[in-house]
């Protein structure tokens, strides 16, 4: 079923003058309620039937769009608010985290089952009704089940859509004081870094740890140092797939501002930190893990070794950083060929004549073929 059947909207969306009339004279709901509709779409959700959440998210639309905070007295034009009572913007997100667990519990069951379209389709939706940013538990759910189908670039355009929406108000009812360093971008961010990591889509993950950054939500990597002869990294806190996106963005910015890779000159000093803090939500990386990584996953790998006297630090020799960025050149100059012979073949027409003539070839074989199976018919 589409999200655009037809639903119950002549719910009132603005007049607040007689809310609650009817159920105070029959002393119960008229109909179901918002409240009815995040539980049938938790309890639907909670047993994979992720059809009834897309039929069942069109008729939550009008409670979730009577929380628009564009119906606020604070941001509602003064002419407009003559002869209607209007809720603060206070009331109306206290109203709207009450309902938001709805789309969450909706965008995990499309992620169970593999529906990256439909979550996709249910959070614009979302935005569009609430004039909010989902949950981050929400867009979290959504950027996994596009990586898991290798849509690295459909999450990137997720993370810009949510960021681009101005914060209203709290949306994560259960947060409490442990969490306030876990701001909702740094959470975004991390969170789809280590989705696009686990999928192996390493540029994606690099080019959101770049914006997050350059935004100030996740950690620069990069760390003052006196010392000419050594770049620090400090990754304290981070989880390893942020971690993997620190040290290569921060060893290209670095490399960037020398004319020539073969001229860099610094050993790499990675600190981690001795794990003291491992319960921190982003699980920080420990020497061990960082070790593993940069032995398999980086091309040609970075052989780390631990400081002595300090268990919390790694060094990467500077020949190793020299090897590994001629390896990013070339193949970054191999991709910028391999471009330009298909836009070559394209403009030429090269391409489109072998496809023609391969199709010739193919329809000639065919027709030979059935010419034969003729004659041999006929001779029999």
């Amino acid at each position: 079923r589409s999200m655009d059947i037809e639903t119950p909207d002549n719910v009132p969306e603005a007049d607040f003058s007689d809310s609650g009339a009817l159920y105070s004279i029959l002393e119960r709901p008229v109909g179901l309620t918002g409240q009815d509709w995040k539980l049938i779409l938790i309890a639907a959700s909670r047993g994979g039937h992720w059809k009834v959440c897309v039929g069942t998210l069109p008729f939550i639309r009008p409670y979730v769009k009577e929380t628009h905070p564009m119906y606020a007295r604070e941001l509602a034009p003064t002419e407009s608010n003559r002869g209607r009572s209007r809720p603060s913007l206070a009331r109306l997100n206290r109203k709207y985290d009450r309902i938001a667990r709805a789309l969450t519990a909706a965008i995990l069951c499309f992620e169970a089952r593999s529906q990256y379209a439909w979550a996709i389709r249910a959070i614009d939706d979302w935005i569009e009704w609430s004039g909010r940013r989902p949950r981050k538990e929400a867009v979290a759910s959504a950027c996994r089940v596009l990586a898991k189908r290798y849509r690295g670039q459909e999450v990137i355009n997720l993370v810009a859509r949510v960021m681009s929406i101005p914060e209203v108000g709290i949306t994560d009812d259960d947060a409490s004081d442990d969490d306030l360093d876990y701001t909702y971008e740094k959470a975004l961010y991390t969170e789809s870094i280590n989705a696009l990591y686990k999928h192996g889509m390493y540029e994606e993950a690099d080019q959101l740890y770049a914006e997050g950054a350059a935004n100030g939500h996740l950690p620069w990597a990069v760390m003052e140092d006196s010392d000419p002869t050594t770049l620090k990294l400090d990754l304290h806190g981070m989880s390893i797939a942020v971690a993997h996106s620190a040290i290569c963005v921060s060893l290209q910015k670095e490399t960037a501002r020398s004319s020539d890779g073969s001229v860099w000159d610094k050993d790499v000093v990675i600190i981690t930190g001795t794990g003291r803090r491992s319960g921190e939500r982003f699980r920080p990386v420990l020497t061990t893990e960082l070790q593993k990584m940069l032995q398999g996953q980086f091309v040609p790998s970075l052989a780390a070794s631990a400081v002595p006297g300090n268990k919390g630090m790694l060094k990467i020799p500077r020949e190793d950083i020299v090897a590994w960025f001629d390896h990013q050149r070339r193949q970054k100059r191999e991709r910028l060929l391999a471009v330009a012979e298909a836009m070559r073949d394209i403009t030429s027409g090269d391409r489109l004549e072998r496809a023609l003539m391969q199709s010739s070839n193919r329809l000639e074989r065919a027709l030979r073929q059935k010419y034969e199976n003729v004659d041999e018919e006929a001779a029999q």
